[in-house]
């Protein structure tokens, strides 16, 4: 009888030998590839993939967004007062601006604090909205209850940012009467959260300007 041991030694031998093989294969291919571009098949693929790793994942794209919540802290009203909480979304660039979506057109939002949440949300009525890397977001939030409206709070997206804006949870930067930034009576309370799906690409310059 043979030992067994020498069977099971030889097995791997063979099985670390054929994987050493393929990946010189592999290596070597990829390196065709990167210093002959023109090799059929292998040059366009390898070229493709840095490529693509260079230039990393565009985001820009069609959105459809949907407000999940939006959360002001009670503490930032009078006890008993009546409000309706509602958002402007907008692109910014320079001093223009493009109003995307006005919650306001859906309806009031009426709530009394002290008696009501002081919370929100438009989960049956998304928007969409095309964007573009690098562009900014400024979603403002308003109180529309009164003789005259009232900007309480802001968020305000990085400028020249590659990743959409408008997803997850995001803390607002709450305003004073001037429009100009204040601090929370408790930090962290005031949240706009979003659910976004990319539905699609931005519409190329000569099919836009076709229409």
């Amino acid at each position: 009888m043979g030992d067994p041991k020498k069977g099971k030694k030889g097995g791997g031998s063979k099985a670390g030998t054929l994987l050493l093989l393929v990946l010189i294969a592999v290596i070597g291919a990829g390196a065709v590839g990167w210093f002959y571009p023109d090799t059929p098949v292998i040059g366009s693929l390898v070229h493709s993939f840095f490529k693509k790793g260079a230039e990393g994942v565009d985001k820009s794209g069609v959105y459809k967004v949907t407000v999940a919540r939006l959360v002001l802290d009670p503490q930032e009203f009078k006890d008993g007062e009546k409000i309706d909480l509602q958002i402007v979304v907008k692109k910014v660039n320079g001093e223009k601006e493009e109003v995307i979506w006005d919650s306001a057109k859906l309806g009031d939002n009426l709530r009394e604090v002290g008696k009501q949440p002081v919370a929100v949300n438009w989960q049956e009525t998304p928007f969409e909205i095309s964007w573009d890397t690098g562009e900014q977001v400024v979603v403002e939030v308003w109180d529309r209850k009164g003789i005259s409206d009232t900007l309480e709070a802001r968020f305000t997206s990085i400028a020249g940012s590659k990743e959409f804006p408008l997803t997850e949870t995001r803390t607002l930067t709450l305003l004073d009467d001037n429009g100009e930034p204040r601090k929370p009576n408790v930090g962290g309370t005031n949240q706009i959260t979003f659910q976004a799906e990319r539905t699609g690409d931005l519409p190329k310059a000569g099919a836009a300007n076709a229409e």
